[in-house]
């Protein structure tokens, strides 16, 4: 489901996109999205778009969700809830900040890029090729894993 399940989300929503990301989910963000922009990524891309405004609704030829809650949190388990998506998961596949999926690397290709601890102490390592931002499971990784798993059981 995540695979043809696809999100574009307002200029308010930065939060709630990266935590969509976390997941899997294939979501495209820009801080600046106008209107027209966003109506036509949602058109034109077959995404859901998400947005705390009304305004959206009015257009019968793409699909909408209105965001009601202003915590990102509970505007993620809205979006769980309301498609059925807990078990669509397929969490740390994307860039948190640009939405490509990322790539598994060897530490030897990375490590120039590291800090000193994180080389010291972390073997694992995906980088993204687009914006080049590089993951590790971190003590950043046990607390999202913990919120995973809290949707996963409770949503």
């Amino acid at each position: 489901m995540s695979d043809t399940l696809r999100f574009c989300a307002d200029v308010h929503l930065g939060k709630l996109a990266r935590l969509l990301r976390m997941l899997g989910f294939n979501t495209v963000y820009k801080n600046n999205f106008s209107k027209e922009e966003l109506y036509n990524n949602s058109l034109n891309e077959n995404r859901i778009l998400l947005s705390k405004s009304a305004y959206f609704s009015r257009f019968i030829d793409i699909n909408f969700y209105q965001i009601k809650s202003a915590d990102p949190l509970q505007q993620l388990k809205d979006i769980i809830h309301y498609f059925n998506l807990r078990d669509s998961f397929n969490a740390f596949i994307r860039c948190l900040y640009c939405n490509e999926i990322v790539e598994k690397k060897e530490k030897e290709e990375v490590e120039k890029e590291l800090l000193p601890n994180t080389k010291k102490d972390f073997s694992e390592f995906w980088k993204c090729p687009s914006c080049q931002k590089i993951y590790w499971k971190g003590s950043h990784y046990e607390r999202m894993m913990k919120m995973i798993r809290e949707l996963e059981n409770r949503v």
